[in-house]
């Protein structure tokens, strides 16, 4: 029991370092062309929720927390106030986009750059957070559900 837990953990320590590598790489081109980007730490989240709630919607069983139930009435807890925050933020950055456009976003470029450039960056920006986030409110809903199931299993199969 004691490696099935060492393992759990090492397994959950590198999806977590998996997760900030593709947070970093999916948000480079915002680092490295915005000295302020005003929905950053939203865009964070959303990758974040979206991989990690992805990851336990479908591995549930394999993680360091499948059988605890304090954890499951987290996640059960905190769905809806955090799937109504998700939404809030998607609506915060679609109302941005559509009271000030994109030109907005270019009194905090770093560099001048051309227009094709600011273009199509902006055009990344506005799909990747726009998909994360869908993706994110979308797997938010869903856990919540897994978890009732993981509570029944444990309670009437023994299994998560």
């Amino acid at each position: 029991m004691e490696q099935q837990r060492k393992l759990s953990l090492t397994l959950e320590l590198v999806f977590w370092i998996l997760t900030a590598i593709i947070a970093f790489g999916v948000l480079y081109q915002v680092f490295s062309n915005f000295n302020d980007f005003p929905f950053l730490l939203e865009n964070i989240l959303v990758i974040v929720i979206f991989i990690t709630y992805t990851r336990y919607l479908f591995l549930w069983k394999h993680t360091l927390f499948s059988r605890s139930n304090i954890f499951r009435g987290l996640i059960l807890v905190a769905a809806i106030p955090l799937i109504f925050y998700m939404i809030q933020s998607l609506n915060g950055f679609q109302s941005y986009l559509d009271d000030y456009g994109y030109d907005a976003f270019m009194d905090s470029l770093k560099a001048p750059l051309s227009t094709d450039r600011k273009t199509s960056l902006l055009k990344y920006i506005r799909s990747e957070f726009v998909f994360f986030s869908t993706g994110a409110i979308i797997v938010g809903v869903l856990l919540p559900i897994r978890m009732v199931i993981s509570f029944w299993r444990t309670k009437n199969k023994t299994t998560v």
